[in-house]
């Protein structure tokens, strides 16, 4: 055992110094997020990369060759140097790395609760919520088959980090499908409760979707406004649970 006056040793997970760094891919990931890939598509050299992770060049191309194959971020090189932006996939990585994180420093925390208010939605929910091979997944992977249609709920400002926490978390992934004439993209669930409603529900986020991150759509096995007699801006209080999303 080390004694109390030793220095605690620690692991600059920024280094990619190191070949065989099982950091390397979230650094990068890191470090294109803080420059808004995210958001957009930007323009990074392998020159800055090399300079940041103190890597060569060579290292900084194929690291992101390798980020683009596993389909987890856009890259094209052009003779200014490369063109990158985060996928879906690339995002839920750092949503899921931020959840796990929360949930190690704060092992006592077992859930979050959030405030928002109810808006109007675009109907396309009831369209696509309503298709059968849908349907019959949510009654499978979920233990309840959906009212046709989707509660929107704008998420306080206040609360739009816990927002971002539960869409971190591990989903129930509904996959999607090909069906009339068309294909039908896989629908991230996250089961929750909605207070004061005695019954099943589900923040869902589908892979493609019009609604601003803010707008958290919501399922059951009733429709929650007339249950809950519910109007536009009206605000409703919806509970998390941490512990249900303990994967294995």
């Amino acid at each position: 055992m080390k004694s109390s006056g030793e220095s605690r040793e620690s692991v600059n997970i920024l280094d990619l110094s190191t070949k065989n760094s099982i950091f390397r891919e979230i650094a990068i990931l890191i470090y294109l997020a803080q420059r808004r890939a995210a958001e957009k598509v930007i323009e990074v050299t392998t020159t800055q990369l090399a300079n940041y992770f103190s890597i060569s060049q060579q290292t900084a191309s194929r690291c992101l060759q390798e980020l683009d194959k596993k389909k987890i971020v856009t890259w094209k090189s052009t003779p200014k140097g490369s063109l990158v932006q985060l996928t879906p996939i690339g995002i839920s990585i750092l949503e899921q790395l931020r959840f796990e994180l929360e949930k190690a420093l704060h092992p006592d925390l077992s859930f979050v609760t959030l405030k928002g208010k109810i808006v109007t939605g675009t109907g396309q929910g009831k369209y696509y919520i309503s298709r059968p091979a849908y349907l019959k997944s949510f009654k499978i992977k979920l233990g309840f088959t959906p009212y046709h249609g989707t509660l929107n709920v704008r998420i306080d400002a206040a609360d739009k980090d816990r927002l971002d926490l539960i869409r971190g978390s591990w989903p129930t992934i509904i996959t999607g499908f090909e069906g009339e004439e068309r294909e039908f993209g896989d629908v991230l669930c996250y089961p929750l409760e909605v207070i004061e409603l005695d019954a099943k529900a589900a923040g869902i986020k589908p892979r493609r979707t019009h609604h601003g991150e803010n707008i958290l759509e919501i399922i059951s096995d009733v429709c929650i406004r007339d249950t809950m007699n519910l109007e536009d801006g009206d605000e409703i209080i919806i509970k998390f649970s941490l512990e249900q999303n303990e994967h294995g």
